[in-house]
Formats: C-alpha cells, sequence, structure tokens
C-alpha cells in the first residue's frame, strides 16, 4: 500500500489518531464476516513500524503487507482509514488471493 501525502504540512501517520489507518478484514467491503476466516496478515507490526515515521510534503511511502489466505480464492479487504472528517473518506480495496 503506497502513502502519498499531497497535502500543505507533514503527515503524522503513526500518531494515536491514525492507529487504525491500515486494516486487513476478510471478505468483500459491507458484507458480514468473521475476523480471521479466510485471511492471515502476516506483519501488522511491519506496516505499523513503516507508517510511524512522520511523511513529509509531497513525498510517498510504501507500506508493505503480506497476507496468507486459508484456501485458494479468498477475498480480502484492504481497509485505509483517515484520522479524522477533514480527510477523504475510507478507501477499499477489495482482492481475491490465490
Amino acid at each position: 500500500m503506497t502513502f502519498n501525502n499531497g497535502t500543505d504540512g507533514e503527515l503524522r501517520l503513526g500518531d494515536e489518531a491514525f492507529t487504525d489507518t491500515l486494516d486487513v478484514e476478510p471478505g468483500a467491503s459491507g458484507q458480514d464476516y468473521a475476523s480471521g476466516g479466510d485471511v492471515n496478515w502476516l506483519n501488522p507490526d511491519e506496516a505499523a513500524s513503516a507508517l510511524a515515521p512522520p511523511l513529509p510534503k509531497g513525498d510517498e511511502r510504501t507500506v508493505p503487507v503480506r497476507l496468507k489466505p486459508d484456501r485458494k480464492g479468498a477475498p480480502v479487504t484492504l481497509e485505509v482509514t483517515p484520522p479524522h472528517p477533514g480527510y477523504r473518506e475510507t478507501a477499499y480495496f477489495q482482492l481475491t488471493l490465490g
């Protein structure tokens, strides 16, 4: 997942307001699913660590997201949530893991 800072200042993605910035959920966005049912997120700590340093204005940072499906063809939603309503809406990326 690549974060691009198009704002007028630096973003502090590691701050408490951004704690739930990046999340992985099994299933498709908007459907009911049991957490951990179809996919395992292998590196949440590594992703959180990559988000910790401030992101300078006009810069971008790629955060590795490594997933392992319980079965071939498992659907997964990668969710990127802004820290408050002053930012863009939550983005959902739906993937099928094989």
